[in-house]
């Protein structure tokens, strides 16, 4: 029988749950018992399994939880210096974030987690059968805290990026609806490549007349893809119907995807005709 000795001031409740999620799936076996010393909460268990397996179910659960109260405080800490973020956005963020970068057991280890959390709360374990949460987190972390911070910041570039171009799509969205179409109809082509072409009502190839048409001014800038100069061609063209032909042939969806939300019920798809046929 090994017994072991977690200490925490306020995570009482989730690691009694964690211990018994552990028991209830059989993996350790044992009495448990809490005790209440100096504002500190004990939780004594005596394993009747081998110390081994015990060591390694219990590094586990207390590194998930560690693991999700350290994303919490390098969210807290540093979303709480960003003024330039509402009281939504931070919230937002930290949930997202949440989701991103918190591995259960059951998940699975990013190498980050394995490296600088897991493996020194296995060998603490293994080694003292002893644990402070609370003072693991606080003293225990610089090096894990830093890259979580890194990542955090990288993560909210990111997010503000992606609602900028939502905003801008959205407001795409508007202008479409109140546009005049150039165009009744327009036929999207996904060759076998994965490249793009457009089509008007006559089945004609108008890739590059378009392009060159509405586009002048964009193909100076060398960021832009050819799908960039392409969504450009429709929002201006803003057709009232854009059928996509030889979706099997997509290589990344994110065209599509905002096509998808700019011209919503516009858009239908062809399952065989004349245009799927060709092979240019």
């Amino acid at each position: 029988m090994c017994h072991y000795i977690f200490y925490t001031r306020s995570l009482k409740e989730e690691m009694i749950g964690k211990v018994e999620a552990l028991v209830q799936d059989h993996e350790i076996n044992g009495q448990m018992e809490i005790k209440s010393v100096n504002h500190m909460y004990e939780l004594h268990y005596d394993s009747n399994i081998g110390k081994e397996k015990s060591d390694e179910a219990l590094a586990h659960v207390l590194s998930d939880m560690i693991q999700e109260q350290a994303i919490l405080k390098v969210c807290k800490r540093y979303l709480k210096s960003r003024d330039d973020l509402s009281i939504i956005e931070r919230r937002e963020i930290t949930e997202a974030f949440m989701r991103n970068n918190y591995l259960s057991r059951q998940e699975g280890f990013s190498y980050i987690t394995y490296y600088l959390l897991y493996l020194p709360i296995y060998k603490e374990i293994k080694e003292k059968q002893t644990l402070n949460i609370e003072g693991w987190l606080a003293f225990r972390l610089a090096k894990y805290k830093i890259l979580l911070r890194d990542i955090l910041e990288q993560f909210i570039e990111d997010y503000m990026a992606k609602k900028e171009v939502i905003s801008f799509i959205k407001l795409m969205r508007e202008a479409s609806v109140l546009a005049v179409p150039l165009e009744e109809v327009i036929h999207v082509v996904y060759k076998r490549e994965g490249k793009i072409h457009i089509y008007n009502k006559n089945l004609k190839n108008v890739t590059s007349y378009y392009i060159k048409k509405y586009c002048k001014e964009l193909l100076l800038d060398s960021t832009l893809t050819r799908e960039d100069l392409l969504l450009h061609v429709l929002i201006t063209v803003c057709p009232k119907k854009i059928i996509i032909h030889k979706t099997e042939n997509i290589k990344t969806k994110r065209f599509m995807n905002t096509l998808e939300i700019i011209f919503e019920d516009n858009i239908t798809y062809c399952t065989g005709c004349e245009l799927c046929e060709k092979d240019e």
